[in-house]
């Protein structure tokens, strides 16, 4: 017989799928869950699996606890992920294997073969197809390799492979996605630049080698060539797309290599990123010889977890007449920090419906200045643009002021590329942001690409406020990956509503929309703000911002079909 071992968090959207291929065939399916939240153990009970919590440990780690310390008694064991169906055909190949005596089976292990779903199309080509995996072993003959990420299985004994493919399809969906090869990729970059790429140490036990197996190779490429590469990335999409016949995958293997290929760019991103070990870009101080609190404007500045930028932000607002941290609970030094240098704290906690965080403040907060500048916690004001607001609001007819921003990347000052503006600055009592009808898909608690709606006239602030965001690039990723998911839903509103809500769009804002689906948009971006606008003067890190910014197009792009391709077919039935 055979014992099963899965490991969870927050699978609901799949485990069911995953156990029911299992019934009727095997002896104990054991999940190993490190904390979920959503329904996952219920699905897990209900199913008969045995549900056993333990913290997480890491991929590796946590894996060979459950193989070391489970009851997996079974003279076989299967190890699946969550997002992983076991096919009839399959499963009729493993039952070959155990209708055997166990001392008649001369290999130890044998190797899975995985069919990717993306976007809810078979990945045949890009060389993902075949895919293989050591899932299926004799009872301790195997644990996983130490590693933080991409581990594997060391086997004592022969291997074998079965050839009848397991569904491999996460249906938690592309922003689950881009989550876990955002922390992949952080994980990856610190094992290079530990130097352990090329698992030789005995803690490993699987060794690079040219000559080795078609694992050992591989590893011997990515720790003597691949890296070195001036751009692995666009070495990846190439061998993808073109040496392994992406395109024979028509559109979605075009999307695909575009994908993991972006996500070996962000691993080089963030190896550079460890390289810099820089002490954060403090802002210039203020000098102290100005006013204090001579600006009739009460600074508003939404937070949640910003103990890491907050204190250059709060640092630089002396000349303002009020500062109010609105915090949406953070769980991090962010309101001590605030009451530390002076400012008002007022909690917030979004019931999901409107008002969200910016407009609640405006309904709920009793001004006493004539002006509310909003302000988020990675922006700086400077000496001039105080200077500016000192001459300027007293005299101006305006109900509003646009602000520009100078953006820091990776250290740098992006002097070039795409400018940086918002409407941040407005009369108190001339309007709030606008309203858009997001109760049934959003889960952002505050107005992000929203813009205010005011009365009457706009003008602009000539000196600029710095934008440099000290929580690194993984915080960067992740930030964007929630915006992009709130875009492609919002344009879905937008044409389930027939164009409806667009009343008072900016220019911009009826263009953008209007592109969002197109396949253009991605690369044009890319090409206005690296190439027409000059961000190649600004060296390595304007192209890495200029490819970000692509890459957050094209991620609003894949969320978009996405969302018209929605698929409730068991994954089983797709073969």
């Amino acid at each position: 017989m055979i014992d099963v071992l899965i490991i969870t968090k927050n699978e609901e959207a799949n485990i069911g799928f995953c156990l029911e291929a299992l019934q009727g065939w095997t002896r104990r399916v054991f999940v190993v869950d490190s904390g979920s939240t959503d329904r996952t153990q219920e699905i897990v009970e209900s199913a008969g699996a045995t549900f056993v919590h333990h913290d997480w440990a890491g991929y590796a780690a946590q894996k060979n606890w459950a193989l070391h310390s489970l009851p997996l008694d079974a003279e076989w064991t299967l190890i699946i992920d969550a997002d992983e169906v076991v096919t009839p055909k399959l499963r009729r190949e493993i039952e070959v294997v155990l209708a055997k005596d166990i001392d008649e089976v001369p290999e130890s292990a044998f190797y899975l073969n995985r069919l990717f779903y993306f976007l809810n199309h078979p990945i045949r080509n890009c060389g993902y197809f075949p895919s293989w995996n050591l899932r299926l072993f004799k009872r301790g003959s195997a644990q996983y390799e130490d590693r933080a990420v991409h581990e594997h299985m060391v086997v004592e004994g022969k291997v074998g492979y079965l050839t009848e493919p397991m569904i491999h399809d996460d249906r938690r969906g592309m922003e689950h996605s881009i989550a876990k090869h955002n922390s992949y990729s952080s994980l990856e970059a610190q094992e290079i630049l530990r130097g352990r790429e090329a698992a030789g140490p005995p803690a490993s036990g699987l060794e690079s080698s040219f000559f080795g197996n078609a694992l050992q190779r591989r590893r011997w490429f990515k720790q003597k060539i691949y890296h070195l590469l001036p751009a692995p990335w666009l070495f990846r999409f190439l061998y993808m797309y073109v040496w392994r016949r992406g395109f024979l995958d028509g559109s979605t293997g075009l999307r695909f290599s575009l994908f993991i290929s972006a996500y070996e760019f962000l691993i080089s991103l963030k190896i550079r990123e460890l390289r810099l070990d820089r002490a954060p870009r403090l802002p210039k101080p203020m000098d102290p010889s100005l006013p204090s609190k001579d600006l009739p404007v009460t600074v508003v500045v939404p937070v949640l977890n910003e103990e890491k930028n907050l204190p250059a932000c709060l640092s630089r607002l002396s000349r303002f007449a009020k500062v109010v941290v609105v915090d949406s609970g953070s769980t991090d030094r962010t309101c001590e920090i605030a009451v530390e240098h002076g400012a008002e704290v007022v909690d917030f906690r979004w019931n999901g419906q409107f008002p969200k965080k910016r407009n609640w403040v405006l309904r709920n907060y009793e001004f006493d200045t004539p002006w509310v500048l909003f302000l988020d916690a990675d922006e700086y004001v400077t000496e001039d643009f105080c200077n500016e607001l000192a001459t300027r609001l007293p005299e101006t007819p305006h109900d509003g002021m646009w602000l520009s921003y100078h953006n820091y990347f990776m250290g740098r000052y992006l002097r070039h590329g795409t400018a940086f503006t918002k409407l941040a600055l407005i009369r108190t009592g001339s309007g709030e942001y606008e309203r858009i009808d997001e109760e049934r898909w959003s889960h952002l608690d505050m107005e992000v690409h929203e813009h205010p709606v005011l009365e009457g006239t706009i003008g602009k602030i000539a000196s600029h406020i710095d934008h440099d965001d000290y929580k690194g690039l993984e915080s960067y990723i992740s930030k964007h990956n929630e915006y992009s998911s709130w875009e492609a839903k919002r344009y879905a509103k937008l044409l389930e509503d027939g164009g409806g809500g667009q009343s008072y769009f900016t220019r911009r804002q009826r263009w953008k929309y209007g592109a969002l689906r197109r396949w253009w948009l991605a690369p044009g971006y890319f090409l206005v703000s690296y190439v027409l606008r000059f961000g190649m003067l600004d060296g390595f890190p304007g192209f890495g911002f200029a490819l970000l910014k692509w890459s957050y197009f094209f991620q609003i792009r894949l969320k978009i079909i996405e969302l018209e391709s929605a698929d409730d077919q068991s994954p089983a039935a797709r073969i």
